[in-house]
């Protein structure tokens, strides 16, 4: 018996058989152009083949899965008939004089590492799959190797794989396959995506999970915690009967959680709190909406600028801002303006590499330092305020200083818009990212001047505690229970109810049962989460009376280490089972 432990991409239990899946060998020797007019035609019937491939595709997964997840593979078609891209491709072939394979590899290596660097929570690091995927698309059709498809699995099979591209998962028999495990991935990949909504468990970064496996082996895979998902291979007889009795209390509690869908986060004497979604694209509106949502505390800018091989100007941003508000007309909706730096790249703004990039030229920072490109996101944001009740806040703020730059700018733009008679919301509420240890620290100071905050706890987990997220080395060091970190959130609160402003979180830890509770305890008005969260959270709120969330949020900031905050959100938690 082996005993694989990975993160939870996809919740659920699954028993089955295990189905090795590779993906076709693409792997040319890189050689000189017959012609160039040669291999740029080559190239030329490559992509329209593969056009033609994706268009088929789409209509496959739309009549499977909605019109939300064939937008997954419209925008590979966009990224296979994007000109610019492929002048890219011929401009190498022209001037290096070599084949299209060469080329096509050369500059879709370049895009891939620059969605590759982005950090795993991030939504927009999926887009590194659509363009790798693309990329082996227009390979395979150069090469003539044809097309290998999930959609022959024998049934009962849990599929395990170095990594799967969207391609792979959305031609996959949920009939037959009962979940996926890969090596690679993360929360935010589409195998995560695609497999929550295909109600399939599946687990990534499951490092090691292909040395030893056999197709035919007997797996079980336990992905019922929200942060550790465990494979078991050819568990023993005690070990399979420790397992069944994990699966009958998760779906009892799956049956439970159901029951609370779109019901208000409310104690049983009578205390609310307030449940958003965090959204990182157009596509995710209806599906946020159908799970219960009623607002978005965390609308992540970035995919306008990331989707594309230019920069969206204003008119496309409000689209999409007014779209947005007028699908939450019920709520509101929280713009993050662009969050990028040196750890996220986009196409058309190219930025230095840093050593350091997240303590670099990221976030509010890099927008003051382009001063025309942040002023038009603040005027698409103000237009759009017109069409609801939107919402502007401003990612990585340490002080003053940017902070009242960034005001300065949106009371010029108002200026700006007044004089063209340009309707906007002149009340429409600005807040900020409290994610840098000094904004906790100057907290009373922020508050006096915005409307919100919202807690972003990854980052400020990974500041406070000096433990890089993205490095494996320090991923001990990483505690998502830290105590520092609920001490800062209690800070933080305390701080801005002072001022009237309101605060809300919009990290992981907002989203995880366990700690719901505690946080209401501490004072937090709102919280910010993956739609597939919702139902979970609001049962942990409406089972709870508000003396118990006081009391366990007091016991949680009276701690001294996080496996005891751990122990006490676990034990109330599981006390409800």
């Amino acid at each position: 018996m082996i005993v694989h432990r990975g993160a939870t991409a996809s919740p659920g239990f699954a028993s089955g058989t295990a189905a090795r899946y590779e993906q076709p060998d693409l792997q040319f020797t890189p050689t000189e152009a017959v012609t160039v007019e040669t291999e740029v035609q080559r190239l030329k019937n490559a992509a329209s083949s593969a056009v033609n491939e994706l268009t088929a595709l789409q209509e496959s997964v739309r009549g499977r899965l909605g019109d939300d997840f064939a937008h997954i593979f419209r925008s590979q078609q966009t990224i296979a008939e994007d000109d610019a891209i492929l002048a890219e491709v011929v401009e190498v072939i022209t001037e290096t004089v070599v084949s299209a394979e060469t080329a096509l590899t050369r500059v879709f290596d370049a895009y891939t590492s620059m969605f590759n660097d982005l950090a795993d929570d991030d939504y927009n690091k999926s887009r590194g799959a659509d363009i790798h995927d693309v990329y082996r698309r227009i390979l395979r059709c150069l090469l003539g190797v044809p097309e290998i498809s999930l959609s022959s699995m024998e049934p009962g099979s849990i599929v395990i794989a170095e990594d799967l591209l969207p391609s792979d998962t959305a031609t996959l028999d949920t009939e037959h396959v009962m979940a996926l495990v890969t090596e690679r991935g993360g929360p935010t990949s589409h195998v995560a995506i695609l497999s929550r909504n295909l109600g399939i468990p599946a687990a990534v970064a499951v490092q090691g999970v292909l040395d030893g496996i056999q197709n035919g082996d007997a797996v079980v895979l336990d992905a019922t915690d929200p942060g550790h998902a465990f494979l078991v291979v050819n568990p023993d007889v005690a070990k399979r009967s420790e397992l069944l009795q994990r699966a009958e209390t998760y779906r009892l509690r799956q049956e439970r959680s159901a029951a609370y869908i779109g019901r208000q986060p409310v104690t049983s004497d009578g205390h609310a709190i307030e449940f958003s979604v965090n959204i990182g694209s157009t596509a995710e509106l209806g599906p946020a909406r159908e799970a219960g949502a009623r607002s978005v505390g965390l609308y992540r800018s970035e995919f306008l600028f990331l989707n594309s091989s230019r920069l969206p100007d204003e008119q496309e941003q409000f689209e999409a801002y007014r779209a947005a508000v007028e699908r939450f007309s019920d709520g509101y909706v929280v713009v993050r303006t662009l969050d990028i730096g040196g750890d996220k790249q986009v196409a058309g703004l190219p930025l230095p590499a840093e050593d350091n990039p997240f303590l670099g030229n990221r976030g509010l920072r890099l927008c003051l330092s382009l001063p025309e490109l942040f002023r038009t996101q603040v005027r698409a944001v103000l237009r759009a305020s017109a069409f609801g009740d939107l919402r502007l806040m401003f990612p990585m703020v340490a002080g003053l200083n940017e902070l009242e730059e960034a005001m300065q700018i949106i009371a010029e733009e108002r200026k700006g818009l007044d004089a063209l008679g340009t309707v906007y919301n002149p009340t429409m509420q600005v807040g900020v990212m409290i994610e840098v240890p000094s904004a906790v620290l100057l907290a009373d100071e922020l508050a006096k001047r915005v409307d919100f905050f919202s807690i972003g706890t990854n980052d400020l987990t990974q500041y406070l505690l000096a433990a890089d997220r993205l490095n494996e080395r320090v991923a001990r060091y990483y505690r998502k229970f830290d105590p520092a970190i609920f001490r800062a959130v209690l800070q933080v609160v305390q701080a801005a109810h002072r001022h009237e402003c309101w605060v809300g979180i919009c990290g992981e830890l907002g989203g995880d049962p366990r700690a719901v509770p505690a946080l209401m305890g501490l004072g937090v008005d709102e919280l910010s989460m993956s739609k597939g969260a919702l139902a979970e959270a609001t049962y942990a709120i409406c089972t709870s009376d508000y003396g118990a969330v006081l009391r366990l949020a007091d016991r949680v900031i009276r701690a001294e280490t996080d496996a005891e905050i751990e122990g006490f959100l676990t034990d109330y938690y599981q006390g409800k089972e």
